[in-house]
């Protein structure tokens, strides 16, 4: 078990941790915080990443540079990065339609940001690696190349129908950004993860020399029991063969090689940091970051941005305390980024909440727990 404790200010944060790594929230964490009032991030580790014997102990430990699956925060990390990158060069805009960049998706008058916020009347998820495996006749997708299992995805999304009219209601939707991957593209004339690397992450020197950096992992030609070390696990499946280690948890992502527009990236907290750091660096526009985190006007009721999640509802994942201007993401796996903005904040929770199952919820009230208390020591540390 690993534990690293940059400094004593941080105590009521450490403490709702610890609860939660005693209570069975998550076999183990690496939290990160960065703030424009302190001149370094940190990040400390605690727990294993994965349990390897009959008394379920964690045989591996956290480390700072455990890397994760960080799962929706893809959407937030990558694709709507490079959407903002792209608007930032006027290659597109968000009210740009999707028929003009993708003439085979069948929908009129949904645009970019539609698909980005979530309006766009897609349904909210389709079991697509069943109709991929159903299709070719075959489990092991895996064995065939990635190109044939991209174009079969893209195939498969573009035949859903609608289930509601477009911009009426908000309905989270892995299927939206998807298509959304599948559009930026189309207008990069890359695939999806290497157009991140080019445009977003290699820029913002999140990949420079002598770091791992942040990377989608492509399974095409894998062995998938062969994992990585290195990556925390996550879900053990029976249909994927044992305990997902260094392989992408999400089935759908699997299925298309290891990379989509809703679910693929992997990074580690440092990556996650550095990457919010940007957004109070002048890297993007000040035009482009309001139209980018500002809550879209229709529906009313739509608690999204283009891209971005913010804190709602009675109970919201980042607390009460950080700024209602905040915006973010949470994981499927048991991951979280917050940026605030306001105050200067950029904020990470990487957990494999999903090892050894993906049953284990408890996550869901444990994340407001945790950032109301670390949201308290940050102002305790400034009186």
């Amino acid at each position: 078990m690993a534990f690293f404790h940059p400094f004593e200010s941080y105590e009521r944060a450490n403490a709702v941790l610890g609860e939660g790594l005693r209570d069975g929230v998550f076999p183990g964490f690496v939290a990160g915080v960065w703030s424009l009032d302190y001149p370094n991030s940190f990040e400390f580790a605690w727990g294993g990443h994965r349990r390897m014997n009959s008394k379920g102990l964690a045989e591996l430990p956290m480390e700072r540079d455990t890397i994760f699956d960080l799962a929706s925060l893809t959407k937030v990390f990558a694709t709507s990065a490079l959407a903002m990158t792209l608007i930032e060069r006027g290659w597109i805009q968000w009210d740009t339609p999707v028929r003009s960049i993708l003439p085979n998706f069948r929908h009129a008058g949904v645009t970019l940001k539609h698909l980005a916020s979530h309006t766009s009347g897609l349904p909210a998820w389709y079991p697509l690696f069943e109709k991929m495996r159903e299709s070719f006749h075959r489990d092991d997708l895996e064995t065939l190349p990635i190109k044939i299992r991209q174009e079969a995805m893209r195939k498969l999304v573009f035949g859903i129908d609608l289930e509601r009219s477009v911009g009426t209601k908000a309905v989270y939707s892995d299927l939206g950004f998807l298509t959304l991957g599948f559009a930026l593209e189309e207008v990069t004339g890359l695939p999806l993860d290497q157009a991140v690397m080019r445009f977003v992450w290699r820029p913002m020197g999140l990949s420079e020399r002598g770091r791992t950096g942040p990377y989608f992992v492509h399974t095409n030609q894998a062995v998938f029991r062969a994992r990585d070390d290195r990556v925390a696990a996550t879900e053990d499946s029976a249909w994927r063969h044992g305990v997902i280690q260094g392989q992408v948890h999400d089935d759908n992502c699997w299925a298309m090689g290891g990379y989509g527009g809703h679910a693929g990236a992997f990074g580690t907290a440092e990556d996650l940091l550095l990457y919010g750091k940007k957004f109070f660096s002048g890297y993007f526009s000040r035009m482009n970051l309001q139209a980018a985190w500002t809550r879209v006007a229709d529906p009313g009721d739509c608690e999204r941005t283009p891209g971005w999640d913010t804190p709602s509802g009675n109970s919201p994942a980042f607390g009460k305390t950080f700024s209602s201007k905040s915006v973010g993401h949470l994981g499927f796996t048991g991951t979280s980024f917050w940026i605030d903005p306001e105050n200067g904040k950029v904020v990470t929770l990487l957990t494999n909440r999903v090892h050894p199952t993906r049953e284990n919820t408890l996550i869901k009230s444990f994340r407001g727990k945790f950032h109301e208390a670390l949201a308290t020591d940050l102002r305790v540390g400034l009186d």
